[in-house]
């Protein structure tokens, strides 16, 4: 299992929106797709490096780090989010281990997901996956390490969202407290219907001073999780996500927030 946390830091953008209507074990695979980290509205560009630092635990034991990045850059006049997460978890147990050294990257356009990458090691085996969107799909090219590339294609218009758009942060609560959604899982690589519940709007404590935030809990049929995510008009931030995806349960908390 993979706690996912490509929904980190990434600045807000309009996209469509659409209503409808236990942890015990290690550990969650991570995805790195928890954290981080949904597209843009006309926003100043900024100078920096965003960097957000978490750390990652399991049973209520520190098995490893997270740290996420974004910048933007304006390329033909196009706004782009540039984002990243490095994760390095080392988890033994007297049941179970899990070993993760991995980079994920992404780049949004006008607020949708274009490319996407994960490189490096899970518990030994190496993971080589890039992802491309084009006008009719969204394709996902796995390299394998006997050299071959499998190709997996999903349809554009079978989903609304990908998991790294965060779209729990803006959704409109407000007539119906549960929302679903089909849901590209960039992780999984494949479509999902994934419901998202607002639990409450509420506060996280991050380096001494309170923030708002909403506690929204997802599930889907590979995973459930519960995020503190904020969206200020201008920025997507998760400050944590508790989960467990059916072998493990996880959870990533946020340290701390800088310009670089």
């Amino acid at each position: 299992m993979k706690p996912e946390f490509t929904c980190y830091l990434r600045m807000g953008y309009p996209f469509r929106i659409m209503n409808g209507r236990g942890y015990s074990r290690p550990l969650p695979l991570f995805l790195v797709a928890v954290i981080l980290f949904s597209g843009m509205t006309a926003l100043a560009l900024i100078p920096s490096r965003v960097v957000t630092y978490y750390t990652v635990s399991s049973m209520g034991i520190s098995i490893g780090k997270v740290k996420t990045s974004q910048h933007i850059t304006e390329e033909g006049g196009v706004q782009t989010v540039h984002f990243e997460t490095r994760a390095a978890i080392n988890a033994s147990f007297l049941w179970s281990g899990y070993h993760q050294d991995t980079m994920e990257r992404g780049t949004l356009r006008n607020g949708t997901l274009v490319h996407y990458s994960r490189s490096g090691l899970e518990n030994s085996t190496a993971v080589d996956i890039e992802g491309k969107l084009d006008a009719t799909s969204f394709h996902f090219y796995i390299h394998e390490e006997n050299g071959t590339t499998r190709l997996v294609s999903i349809p554009r218009s079978s989903f609304v969202h990908t998991t790294m758009e965060c779209p729990e942060a803006r959704l409109d609560f407000s007539t119906h407290s549960r929302v679903t959604l089909p849901i590209l899982d960039v992780e999984k690589m494949m479509v999902v219907k994934r419901e998202y519940h607002l639990l409450e709007n509420t506060y996280y404590t991050i380096g001494g001073k309170k923030v708002p935030c909403r506690m929204v809990e997802f599930s889907d049929k590979n995973k459930k999780s519960k995020r503190w995510i904020n969206w200020d008009g201008t920025t997507v931030l998760m400050y944590r996500q508790d989960g467990n995806g059916g072998s493990g349960s996880y959870s990533v908390k946020a340290d701390s927030v800088a310009h670089e």
